[in-house]
């Protein structure tokens, strides 16, 4: 199969001036946010780069996300963009305000630190989603359609199945059915770039390739959803979080090397150590 090439910058061949919004700062976000930095570094882009999470670093997330002690009670995206600014000397801002519920928060959160009519690039809107709820999917997709020129990125896991009472029961108590399914899920993600450009869709986003984002009845907001519920919910697994930041690295790299767009989907399988495009 013939892969299509999007050519992401203008006429006269600017490079890709980005400004990147992370919405999610957890376990897939932190990771996302960490290579991202290190890219926008790397390729010494002078674009903007924006981390958004409400929540605090709590002991639970040290396990599995890039916090430590020092950090618990702080907010999750200030953390993240205070180290990674420093280690990685590019400029980062963070977005602690308040969960983002509908399209103007986003816009207000890429409007607080807008680039007005750069010079010396092509000027790309980025939003890359690191949410695990539907809710937040279906305000991506309003603000996506609402665009003239956008690259959504959205990167899911699939969550690892364990009892609904795993909280309380610990691992020796469970059966040998639960344990055996938990250590067999969790393992596979996704990611969809949708693209608009000149106000036309080039690439459709991941409500319209995973439609039953949009069927999804459950339209609790975030900030509605206890952190045990969503625990509970979405437990996830280090490494699927990883092999999902490396997909959401596999399209930026691309997109601040080449400045061109290849990749639709991306499918990955962590425990296989399997990673297919389209």
């Amino acid at each position: 199969m013939t892969r299509q090439i999007i050519e992401l910058t203008d006429r006269y061949r600017k490079s890709i001036l980005p400004h990147i919004v992370i919405v999610g700062c957890g376990g897939t976000g932190g990771y996302v946010a960490q290579q991202v930095a290190q890219a926008v570094s790397i390729f010494q882009s002078y674009g903007r780069l924006i981390l958004a999470d409400y929540d605090t670093v709590e002991e639970k997330n040290l396990r599995n996300q890039l916090f430590i002690k020092k950090d618990i009670g702080k907010n999750k995206s200030e953390v993240l963009a205070e180290r990674y600014r420093a280690a990685y000397q590019i400029q980062i801002g963070s977005y602690s305000e308040s969960y983002v519920e509908d399209a103007t928060s986003l816009q207000n959160i890429f409007f607080s630190d807008y680039m007005s009519n750069p010079k010396y690039g092509t000027y790309l809107p980025i939003l890359i989603s690191c949410v695990d709820n539907n809710f937040s999917r279906k305000v991506f997709h309003e603000y996506f359609q609402s665009q003239n020129n956008l690259l959504y990125i959205d990167v899911g896991n699939e969550a690892a199945i364990v009892p609904d009472d795993y909280m309380t029961r610990p691992f020796d108590q469970w059966t040998e059915e639960e344990k055996k399914t938990f250590k067999n899920s969790g393992y596979t993600g996704q990611l969809v770039a949708g693209l608009r450009l000149g106000g036309k869709t080039v690439q459709d986003p991941v409500a319209e390739v995973f439609p039953d984002i949009l069927e999804d009845q459950d339209d609790i907001a975030p900030s509605r959803l206890s952190c045990s519920d969503l625990v509970v919910s979405h437990p996830q697994k280090l490494i699927t979080n990883r092999y999902s930041a490396m997909c959401v690295s596999t399209v930026i790299n691309e997109i601040l090397d080449n400045s061109t767009l290849s990749i639709h989907k991306i499918l990955f399988h962590a425990q296989r150590g399997f990673m297919k495009s389209e």
